[in-house]
């Protein structure tokens, strides 16, 4: 039998835990669903009612970030981290993941990201 069938490793899937109330992280969500038609990701946000869920979105909010993903080897990426992660599990992602070896590319990623992420924390802490 081959040897690289033996080891060849089933894809996997991926939990991507997102704060909806950021527009941009809202936005980008719902393209993602469009765009996952294989159905590689799982989407938590405040309105999941699961303890995991709940627990997840928990993470979320100790953390500085917005969104953050998981694989089934609960392994995390969180903001800007996740985004080319996130590309490269998708058809047509492929190409736009590979721009991140691009110098500059990761540190722009993390900056746009922080001022996004920062605004939200922002907004969400602002009285009613």
């Amino acid at each position: 039998m081959d040897q690289k069938a033996i080891h060849c490793r089933e894809s996997l899937s991926f939990t991507i835990v997102c704060d909806e109330r950021c527009f941009v992280v809202n936005r980008l969500g719902a393209l993602l669903k469009l765009w996952d038609r294989t159905q590689l990701f799982t989407f938590v946000d405040r309105e999941s009612n699961s303890g995991t869920a709940r627990q997840l979105i928990q993470d979320l909010d100790d953390s500085r970030w917005s969104l953050f993903l998981i694989d089934d080897n609960n392994e995390r990426w969180y903001g800007p981290e996740a985004i080319p992660m996130i590309l490269k599990n998708l058809p047509f992602g492929r190409f736009a993941a590979v721009l991140y070896i691009l110098p500059g590319t990761m540190w722009l990623t993390r900056n746009l990201y922080r001022l996004v992420s920062h605004t939200r924390l922002i907004i969400a802490r602002r009285p009613a």
